[in-house]
């Protein structure tokens, strides 16, 4: 009676890639490195997963239901907030110091204290949905989506289609 909770921790952006701790249900179960993909065996059941840095800034807790002999995919990645904590230092130019050093100290306890500012942590539905179906009416000149941007509104219709026919 056990399932797989995969968490996938995107590539980041700007930088070189960390790793990230996987807590689930507030125990720390293992790591991931950004880029990489990581699985967790844990009971059938709702689990709570969160990622924290090294430097124990965490993301936002999500609420994963891992069904028997089945993968429960979570995608974290950063929101790359981090860069907040260069901009002190470089208005050391234009501000008294005492200033920058005391904006960098509550920039680091808020992104400390407050979760998923740092890191952000989604459940992946694992299996995708199914495409819509067509509305009755949706075609060519009903409004639908189904034609180009600017066949939803009948006025911009009109326009753009006597410039296209001429």
């Amino acid at each position: 009676m056990t399932g797989t909770i995969v968490v996938r921790a995107e590539q980041p952006g700007i930088g070189r890639a960390g790793t990230f701790g996987v807590l689930v249900d507030g125990v720390r179960v293992g790591q991931v490195r950004q880029g990489e993909s990581a699985r967790f065996p844990v009971p059938a059941g709702t689990h709570v997963v969160r990622v924290a840095a090294k430097d124990r800034t965490g993301s936002n807790p999500v609420t994963v239901r891992v069904a028997e002999d089945r993968d429960a995919p979570v995608t974290a990645r950063g929101t790359g907030l981090g860069f907040a904590l260069l901009l002190p230092p470089l208005a050391v130019i234009a501000v008294p110091p005492v200033y920058a050093v005391a904006t960098m100290v509550l920039l680091a306890v808020v992104f400390r204290t407050v979760p998923g500012l740092m890191f952000r942590v989604r459940v992946e539905d694992p299996e995708p949905p199914a495409p819509p179906a067509p509305q009755a009416g949706a075609g060519e000149g009903s409004g639908g989506g189904a034609g180009l941007w600017w066949e939803s509104d009948p006025a911009l219709a009109k326009r753009f289609r006597k410039a296209a026919d001429s």
